[in-house]
Protein backbone atom coordinates (compact mmCIF):
# COMPACT_ATOMS: atom_id res chain seq x y z
CA UNK A 1 0.00 0.00 0.00
CA UNK A 2 2.00 3.04 -1.62
CA UNK A 3 -0.12 5.74 0.31
CA UNK A 4 0.40 3.81 3.92
CA UNK A 5 3.97 4.02 3.25
CA UNK A 6 4.15 7.65 1.98
CA UNK A 7 2.13 8.40 5.33
CA UNK A 8 4.06 6.17 7.97
CA UNK A 9 7.78 6.39 6.69
CA UNK A 10 9.52 7.76 9.55
CA UNK A 11 7.46 6.64 12.32
CA UNK A 12 9.50 4.22 13.92
CA UNK A 13 12.02 6.12 15.61
CA UNK A 14 12.71 7.22 19.36
CA UNK A 15 13.00 4.10 20.86
CA UNK A 16 14.45 3.03 24.31
CA UNK A 17 16.54 -0.69 24.99
CA UNK A 18 15.09 -2.73 27.07
CA UNK A 19 17.38 -5.04 27.07
CA UNK A 20 20.68 -6.49 28.16
CA UNK A 21 22.84 -6.37 24.80
CA UNK A 22 23.77 -3.58 23.00
CA UNK A 23 23.90 -4.76 19.53
CA UNK A 24 21.11 -5.82 17.51
CA UNK A 25 20.74 -9.02 15.13
CA UNK A 26 18.51 -9.42 12.24
CA UNK A 27 17.63 -12.44 10.64
CA UNK A 28 15.49 -12.16 7.24
CA UNK A 29 13.29 -14.06 4.81
CA UNK A 30 12.04 -13.07 1.59
CA UNK A 31 8.90 -14.40 0.64
CA UNK A 32 10.07 -15.11 -2.68
CA UNK A 33 12.83 -15.04 -5.44
CA UNK A 34 14.41 -11.68 -6.20
CA UNK A 35 16.24 -10.23 -9.06
CA UNK A 36 18.26 -7.88 -6.10
CA UNK A 37 21.47 -9.51 -5.14
CA UNK A 38 21.45 -7.02 -2.03
CA UNK A 39 19.15 -6.28 0.98
CA UNK A 40 20.17 -2.98 2.14
CA UNK A 41 19.76 -1.04 5.57
CA UNK A 42 19.94 2.52 6.90
CA UNK A 43 20.15 2.94 10.34
CA UNK A 44 21.82 5.79 13.08
CA UNK A 45 25.08 3.98 14.64
CA UNK A 46 27.29 5.04 17.39
CA UNK A 47 29.83 6.40 14.07
CA UNK A 48 26.65 8.24 12.93
CA UNK A 49 24.12 7.55 9.57
CA UNK A 50 25.38 4.05 8.20
CA UNK A 51 23.80 2.37 4.87
CA UNK A 52 24.98 -1.57 5.40
CA UNK A 53 24.56 -4.37 2.82
CA UNK A 54 23.45 -8.32 3.08
CA UNK A 55 23.92 -10.82 0.48
CA UNK A 56 20.65 -12.76 -0.03
CA UNK A 57 21.12 -16.21 -0.39
CA UNK A 58 18.81 -19.05 -0.35
CA UNK A 59 16.12 -16.05 0.24
CA UNK A 60 17.48 -15.16 3.84
CA UNK A 61 19.98 -12.28 4.62
CA UNK A 62 21.73 -11.21 7.90
CA UNK A 63 22.80 -8.20 9.78
CA UNK A 64 24.28 -7.31 13.06
CA UNK A 65 25.36 -3.96 14.26
CA UNK A 66 24.95 -1.49 16.67
CA UNK A 67 22.40 1.44 16.76
CA UNK A 68 21.73 4.33 18.84
CA UNK A 69 19.22 3.44 21.15
CA UNK A 70 15.91 5.10 20.04
CA UNK A 71 16.31 5.64 16.39
CA UNK A 72 14.99 4.64 13.20
CA UNK A 73 15.62 2.39 10.44
CA UNK A 74 14.63 1.02 6.95
CA UNK A 75 15.59 -1.88 4.82
CA UNK A 76 15.21 -1.30 1.00
CA UNK A 77 15.90 -4.16 -2.11
CA UNK A 78 18.16 -1.80 -4.84
CA UNK A 79 20.88 -2.13 -7.10
CA UNK A 80 24.30 -0.97 -5.80
CA UNK A 81 22.81 0.90 -3.04
CA UNK A 82 21.23 3.59 -5.50
CA UNK A 83 17.75 4.88 -3.79
CA UNK A 84 14.91 4.71 -6.54
CA UNK A 85 12.67 7.76 -4.78
CA UNK A 86 9.56 6.18 -6.62
CA UNK A 87 9.24 2.80 -5.61
CA UNK A 88 8.32 3.55 -1.71
CA UNK A 89 9.22 0.17 -1.13
CA UNK A 90 11.21 0.42 1.49
CA UNK A 91 10.11 -1.60 5.85
CA UNK A 92 10.32 1.05 8.18
CA UNK A 93 10.96 -0.38 12.04
CA UNK A 94 12.20 0.94 15.38
CA UNK A 95 16.18 -0.59 15.28
CA UNK A 96 16.76 -1.66 19.21
CA UNK A 97 19.94 -4.03 20.56
CA UNK A 98 17.59 -6.86 20.42
CA UNK A 99 17.68 -10.00 17.98
CA UNK A 100 14.96 -9.23 15.14
CA UNK A 101 13.06 -11.32 12.72
CA UNK A 102 11.74 -9.86 9.74
CA UNK A 103 9.55 -11.79 7.07
CA UNK A 104 10.23 -9.90 4.11
CA UNK A 105 6.88 -9.82 1.61
CA UNK A 106 7.21 -8.97 -2.12
CA UNK A 107 5.76 -5.28 -1.18
CA UNK A 108 8.32 -4.33 1.64
CA UNK A 109 5.70 -2.31 2.92
CA UNK A 110 3.71 -5.58 4.52
CA UNK A 111 6.53 -7.09 5.60
CA UNK A 112 6.55 -8.48 9.12
CA UNK A 113 8.55 -8.17 12.14
CA UNK A 114 9.59 -9.95 15.07
CA UNK A 115 11.47 -9.23 18.78
CA UNK A 116 10.57 -5.88 18.80
CA UNK A 117 8.95 -4.61 22.17
CA UNK A 118 6.77 -1.52 21.16
CA UNK A 119 5.61 -2.69 17.60
CA UNK A 120 2.05 -3.26 19.38
CA UNK A 121 2.12 0.34 20.01
CA UNK A 122 2.76 0.60 16.07
CA UNK A 123 0.12 -1.63 15.05
CA UNK A 124 -2.17 0.66 17.09
CA UNK A 125 -1.37 3.43 15.49
CA UNK A 126 -1.57 1.81 11.86
CA UNK A 127 -5.02 0.96 12.85
CA UNK A 128 -5.81 3.71 14.02
CA UNK A 129 -4.73 5.56 10.39
CA UNK A 130 -6.19 2.95 8.45
CA UNK A 131 -9.59 5.00 7.49
CA UNK A 132 -6.80 7.82 6.28
CA UNK A 133 -4.82 5.26 4.06
CA UNK A 134 -8.76 4.12 2.88
CA UNK A 135 -9.74 7.18 2.03
CA UNK A 136 -6.45 8.49 -0.06
CA UNK A 137 -6.31 5.78 -2.21
CA UNK A 138 -10.05 6.04 -3.28
CA UNK A 139 -9.01 9.83 -3.95
CA UNK A 140 -6.30 9.01 -5.85
CA UNK A 141 -8.48 6.18 -8.01
CA UNK A 142 -11.25 8.85 -8.92
CA UNK A 143 -8.33 11.36 -9.77
CA UNK A 144 -6.18 9.22 -11.79
CA UNK A 145 -9.38 8.97 -13.97
CA UNK A 146 -10.50 12.15 -14.04
CA UNK A 147 -6.50 13.20 -15.19
CA UNK A 148 -7.14 10.62 -17.78
CA UNK A 149 -10.38 12.11 -19.01
CA UNK A 150 -10.24 14.07 -22.20
CA UNK A 151 -11.37 16.81 -20.97
CA UNK A 152 -9.94 18.13 -17.46
CA UNK A 153 -13.03 20.93 -16.03
CA UNK A 154 -11.04 23.49 -14.03
CA UNK A 155 -14.14 23.75 -11.25
CA UNK A 156 -13.67 19.89 -11.06
CA UNK A 157 -10.00 20.41 -10.60
CA UNK A 158 -10.44 22.50 -7.76
CA UNK A 159 -12.89 20.40 -6.03
CA UNK A 160 -10.27 17.78 -6.06
CA UNK A 161 -7.90 20.49 -5.01
CA UNK A 162 -10.31 20.58 -1.49
CA UNK A 163 -11.21 17.29 -0.81
CA UNK A 164 -7.23 16.60 -0.97
CA UNK A 165 -6.83 19.59 1.29
CA UNK A 166 -9.47 17.71 3.69
CA UNK A 167 -7.90 14.89 3.37
CA UNK A 168 -4.91 16.03 4.88
CA UNK A 169 -6.61 17.98 7.93
CA UNK A 170 -8.85 14.89 8.58
CA UNK A 171 -5.13 12.45 8.83
CA UNK A 172 -3.70 14.72 11.06
CA UNK A 173 -6.67 15.02 13.45
CA UNK A 174 -6.13 11.11 13.83
CA UNK A 175 -2.51 11.52 14.02
CA UNK A 176 -2.92 14.70 16.69
CA UNK A 177 -5.41 12.58 19.02
CA UNK A 178 -3.19 9.80 19.00
CA UNK A 179 -0.34 11.65 20.43
CA UNK A 180 -2.75 13.17 23.03
CA UNK A 181 -3.92 9.95 23.95
CA UNK A 182 -0.44 8.04 24.20
CA UNK A 183 2.28 10.04 25.47
CA UNK A 184 4.36 7.33 26.32
CA UNK A 185 3.84 5.89 23.40
CA UNK A 186 7.49 5.43 20.91
CA UNK A 187 5.33 5.88 17.69
CA UNK A 188 3.95 9.39 18.94
CA UNK A 189 7.30 11.34 18.38
CA UNK A 190 7.66 10.56 15.09
CA UNK A 191 4.00 10.89 14.62
CA UNK A 192 4.52 14.43 15.48
CA UNK A 193 7.40 14.80 13.26
CA UNK A 194 5.73 12.98 10.11
CA UNK A 195 2.78 15.74 10.59
CA UNK A 196 4.71 18.85 12.24
CA UNK A 197 4.47 20.34 8.30
CA UNK A 198 1.18 20.35 8.61
CA UNK A 199 0.60 22.29 12.46
CA UNK A 200 1.37 25.56 13.89
CA UNK A 201 4.43 26.05 15.89
CA UNK A 202 2.45 26.39 19.17
CA UNK A 203 0.65 23.00 18.63
CA UNK A 204 4.19 21.06 17.91
CA UNK A 205 5.89 22.39 21.02
CA UNK A 206 2.41 22.02 23.10
CA UNK A 207 2.84 18.16 22.39
CA UNK A 208 5.99 17.82 22.27
CA UNK A 209 6.36 18.75 25.63
CA UNK A 210 3.24 16.64 26.82
CA UNK A 211 5.81 13.52 25.68
CA UNK A 212 7.13 11.53 28.48
CA UNK A 213 10.45 12.41 29.46
CA UNK A 214 11.86 9.18 28.54
CA UNK A 215 10.86 9.37 24.89
CA UNK A 216 11.67 13.23 24.83
CA UNK A 217 15.14 12.15 26.03
CA UNK A 218 15.85 9.62 23.00
CA UNK A 219 18.35 10.07 20.18
CA UNK A 220 15.78 11.38 18.16
CA UNK A 221 14.00 13.30 20.98
CA UNK A 222 16.57 15.56 21.61
CA UNK A 223 16.83 15.98 17.11
CA UNK A 224 13.63 17.28 17.44
CA UNK A 225 14.00 19.48 19.67
CA UNK A 226 16.76 21.15 17.70
CA UNK A 227 13.98 21.24 14.73
CA UNK A 228 11.57 22.64 16.76
CA UNK A 229 14.32 25.31 17.15
CA UNK A 230 14.76 25.46 13.31
CA UNK A 231 11.16 25.87 12.44
CA UNK A 232 11.42 28.94 15.26
CA UNK A 233 13.68 30.73 12.22
CA UNK A 234 10.79 29.86 9.43
CA UNK A 235 8.28 30.95 10.94
CA UNK A 236 5.69 34.29 9.62
CA UNK A 237 7.22 37.53 10.41
CA UNK A 238 10.93 35.94 10.14
CA UNK A 239 13.41 37.03 8.05
CA UNK A 240 13.89 34.06 5.47
CA UNK A 241 17.30 32.76 6.04
CA UNK A 242 20.12 33.35 3.14
CA UNK A 243 21.44 30.69 0.79
CA UNK A 244 23.03 30.01 -2.52
CA UNK A 245 22.54 26.92 -4.59
CA UNK A 246 23.29 25.88 -8.26
CA UNK A 247 20.61 26.07 -11.21
CA UNK A 248 20.44 23.94 -14.47
CA UNK A 249 23.46 25.15 -15.70
CA UNK A 250 25.67 25.25 -12.64
CA UNK A 251 25.69 28.48 -11.53
CA UNK A 252 25.18 29.88 -7.62
CA UNK A 253 21.91 31.33 -7.50
CA UNK A 254 21.44 33.48 -3.90
CA UNK A 255 18.50 34.15 -1.87
CA UNK A 256 19.39 37.63 -1.86
CA UNK A 257 19.80 38.21 -5.10
CA UNK A 258 15.90 37.93 -5.29
CA UNK A 259 15.08 40.85 -3.07
CA UNK A 260 12.68 43.58 -3.91
CA UNK A 261 10.32 41.27 -5.41
CA UNK A 262 7.44 39.13 -3.91
CA UNK A 263 8.72 35.59 -3.82
CA UNK A 264 8.01 32.24 -3.90
CA UNK A 265 9.94 29.38 -2.30
CA UNK A 266 8.68 26.31 -3.94
CA UNK A 267 10.16 22.88 -2.69
CA UNK A 268 9.65 20.08 -4.78
CA UNK A 269 10.84 17.21 -6.48
CA UNK A 270 10.69 15.37 -10.05
CA UNK A 271 9.28 11.86 -7.92
CA UNK A 272 7.29 13.88 -6.00
CA UNK A 273 3.35 12.73 -6.68
CA UNK A 274 1.44 15.43 -5.05
CA UNK A 275 3.91 18.02 -6.51
CA UNK A 276 2.70 17.15 -9.62
CA UNK A 277 -0.35 17.44 -8.67
CA UNK A 278 0.18 20.92 -7.39
CA UNK A 279 2.21 22.70 -10.58
CA UNK A 280 -0.52 23.49 -11.95
CA UNK A 281 -1.38 26.33 -9.66
CA UNK A 282 1.92 27.00 -9.47
CA UNK A 283 2.17 27.39 -13.18
CA UNK A 284 -1.15 29.45 -13.32
CA UNK A 285 0.11 31.78 -10.07
CA UNK A 286 3.54 32.38 -12.00
CA UNK A 287 1.59 33.46 -15.41
CA UNK A 288 -0.54 35.68 -13.73
CA UNK A 289 1.39 37.42 -11.62
CA UNK A 290 4.94 37.81 -13.26
CA UNK A 291 4.85 41.37 -14.21
CA UNK A 292 3.36 42.02 -10.85
CA UNK A 293 6.75 42.00 -8.76
CA UNK A 294 6.19 38.42 -8.47
CA UNK A 295 9.30 35.94 -9.04
CA UNK A 296 9.03 32.41 -8.06
CA UNK A 297 12.51 29.78 -7.09
CA UNK A 298 11.76 26.05 -7.58
CA UNK A 299 14.36 24.23 -5.31
CA UNK A 300 14.47 20.80 -5.60
CA UNK A 301 15.03 17.88 -3.74
CA UNK A 302 16.43 15.66 -6.46
CA UNK A 303 19.77 13.98 -5.86
CA UNK A 304 22.64 12.65 -8.35
CA UNK A 305 20.67 9.83 -9.38
CA UNK A 306 17.33 11.49 -10.73
CA UNK A 307 19.04 15.00 -12.13
CA UNK A 308 17.70 13.87 -15.69
CA UNK A 309 14.39 13.58 -14.26
CA UNK A 310 14.68 16.91 -12.53
CA UNK A 311 15.59 18.34 -15.94
CA UNK A 312 13.02 16.51 -17.45
CA UNK A 313 10.47 17.28 -15.48
CA UNK A 314 10.95 20.90 -15.43
CA UNK A 315 10.21 20.71 -19.19
CA UNK A 316 7.52 18.85 -19.25
CA UNK A 317 5.42 20.73 -16.60
CA UNK A 318 6.96 24.00 -18.14
CA UNK A 319 8.29 25.51 -14.75
CA UNK A 320 9.91 28.35 -16.64
CA UNK A 321 11.20 30.14 -13.41
CA UNK A 322 14.37 29.95 -11.75
CA UNK A 323 15.44 26.27 -10.52
CA UNK A 324 17.84 25.41 -7.94
CA UNK A 325 18.95 21.74 -6.62
CA UNK A 326 22.17 20.87 -4.60
CA UNK A 327 21.41 16.95 -5.46
CA UNK A 328 21.47 16.02 -2.20
CA UNK A 329 18.20 14.71 -2.10
CA UNK A 330 16.52 14.81 1.50
CA UNK A 331 20.25 16.19 2.71
CA UNK A 332 19.79 19.11 1.04
CA UNK A 333 21.18 21.81 3.35
CA UNK A 334 18.57 24.35 1.95
CA UNK A 335 15.60 21.93 3.09
CA UNK A 336 16.94 21.34 5.97
CA UNK A 337 17.84 25.15 6.87
CA UNK A 338 13.90 25.60 6.02
CA UNK A 339 12.95 22.67 8.00
CA UNK A 340 11.40 20.83 5.49
CA UNK A 341 9.95 17.04 6.07
CA UNK A 342 7.59 16.64 3.56
CA UNK A 343 7.24 18.44 0.16
CA UNK A 344 5.47 19.95 -1.85
CA UNK A 345 6.10 23.18 0.69
CA UNK A 346 6.55 26.91 -0.03
CA UNK A 347 6.95 30.45 1.70
CA UNK A 348 6.13 33.60 0.80
CA UNK A 349 8.43 36.38 1.22
CA UNK A 350 7.64 40.31 1.21
CA UNK A 351 10.32 42.07 -1.47
CA UNK A 352 12.58 42.33 2.27
CA UNK A 353 12.49 38.80 2.37
CA UNK A 354 10.35 38.91 4.97
CA UNK A 355 8.34 35.24 5.10
CA UNK A 356 4.21 36.52 5.40
CA UNK A 357 2.87 32.87 4.84
CA UNK A 358 4.26 29.32 4.16
CA UNK A 359 2.31 26.07 2.90
CA UNK A 360 -0.32 27.43 0.49
CA UNK A 361 -1.68 24.97 -1.71
CA UNK A 362 -3.99 24.85 -4.54
CA UNK A 363 -6.43 27.60 -5.00
CA UNK A 364 -4.90 29.45 -1.83
CA UNK A 365 -2.13 30.43 -3.58
CA UNK A 366 -3.61 32.54 -6.40
CA UNK A 367 -6.43 33.74 -3.58
CA UNK A 368 -3.42 34.89 -1.49
CA UNK A 369 -1.69 36.62 -4.21
CA UNK A 370 -4.68 38.30 -5.71
CA UNK A 371 -5.02 39.68 -1.98
CA UNK A 372 -1.38 41.32 -1.94
CA UNK A 373 -0.82 41.98 -5.78
CA UNK A 374 -4.91 42.55 -6.88
CA UNK A 375 -6.46 40.60 -9.62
Amino acid sequence: MKLAFLTLALLLSGQLSYGQQDYFTIEGKLAKETAYKYIYLNYQSTEGFKQDSSLIKNGAFYFKGIPVYGTHAYIQLKENGAADPDNGNQFDFSIEPVNFKIFVDENLNESRIEGSPIDKDFQKLKRILEPAYLAWEKWYERYDQFKASASQDSIELNKYSIEYQKLEQDETDLAVDYIINHPGSFPSLNTLERFSRRLKLRQIEKLFDSLDDRIKQTFDGKEFRKQIDRMNAVQIGKIAPDFSAKDTSGNFVSLGSLKGKYLLLDFWASWCGPCREENPYVVKAYQKFKAKNFEILGISLDDETTKERWLKAIKEYQLVWQQVSDLKGWQSDVAELYHVRGIPQNFLLDPKGVIIATNLRGEELLKKLEDILGK
